[in-house]
This record gives structure tokens, sequence and C-alpha cells, in this order.
């Protein structure tokens, strides 16, 4: 019985290894917080509800130097979704890295990618890879993921944002280019 209890834990802690970064602060009892959106690494914030966590360890349980930090910024502005995500890496010897493809992060993180359908393939424009989908409720939506800059590890931070247009409007060419220019972390 001892082999068995043994063999769950090392299973446990290897499934729990294999989780991305970036997913911790979704996967484990990570106490989110509302903060100011000017104090909010996310840009741009003008008209959205900010929430953040405190810098956290390395597996998110348990205490001592802070290594990685999360943001989300939300709402609606001018009939327009936002949602943001970021998880940044607050520690010069920690990095971020995503493990899983675009669509799949999105679904995980964004409210209007949950449930969404038509999701197109990944593309890439400027900084950013993008997908184009329908949310559920048959918003014309993008998705896009950006990755700060690099160290040994990973990255220093990973965004992951969506912009969702009511039912019946196309998002263009230009607001694509708009949003991706526009989304980045406050230095």
């Amino acid at each position: 019985m001892t082999a068995i209890r043994r063999l769950a834990r090392m299973l446990g802690a290897m499934a729990a290894m294999a989780l991305p970064v970036a997913a911790w602060a979704q996967a484990a009892a990570v106490e989110w917080t509302d903060v100011d959106c000017a104090q909010s690494r996310i840009r741009p914030t003008m008209g959205l509800h900010c929430r953040g966590t405190s810098a956290l360890t390395n597996d998110a349980l348990s205490t001592g130097q802070g290594m990685f930090r999360f943001w989300n910024a939300a709402g609606t502005v001018k009939d327009v979704k936002y949602y943001y995500y970021v998880a940044e890496a607050v520690h010069p010897g920690s990095a971020v890295m995503s493990n899983q493809e675009l669509a799949d992060a999105l679904r995980a993180r964004s409210p209007q990618a949950r449930g969404s359908f038509q999701m197109s393939d990944i593309r890439r424009h400027k900084d950013a890879d993008f997908v184009s989908f329908l949310s559920a409720a048959r918003e014309a939506c993008v998705g896009i993921r950006k990755n700060g800059p690099g160290n040994a590890q990973g990255a220093r931070w990973l965004l992951y944002a969506t912009r969702c247009v009511p039912p019946g409007q196309q998002i263009t060419e230009a607001d694509i280019d708009g949003f991706i220019r526009e989304a980045h972390l406050r230095e």
C-alpha cells in the first residue's frame, strides 16, 4: 500500500509540474484583488476593471520570495468587449512559457473565448500571434498572444487578450492592427 501511495504522490507531482506556469493562477487557490488600473501592468485599461495577484512563489502555494504575478483587465468600452490576462515573472531567475496552443490558452482564460467556434489558424502580425473566432454569443472576436522579452528560461511575461464586437459587426484588419499595437505592459 505504501508503494501505491508513493506512486500516486509521484504522479501527482509530475502532473503539477506539467502545468504551464501561466496556468498556476487559475489552477491554484490564488487570491485575486481589485487594483487601481493605473497600478496595473496592463495597458490600455481606460474603462476596464482591473485585478491582480500578489507576487507568488514558483509553486503558487508556498511562501518565500515572489517569482510570478498575474494581472487581468476586463470590460466593455463603446460596445466592444475587452479581456487581458498577463502572467509575469517578477524575479530575474524566473520566466514564463507558453505551453498551450493559442486557441486553448484563450479558451482557458477569456470569457469571450469559452465556447467559441470558427477559430482561425494562428497568424502573426507585428509582435503577436493572433486568431479570429466567433464567441458563443456570436460576437466577432480576435485573440492575441504577445511574449515579453526573454531570458535563458523563457519570457519575462506573456499577454493574452481578446477583443469582441457586437453580433453582426465585423473586425477589420485595421481593428486587429490597432489592438495588437496598443496591447502591451507598462514599464
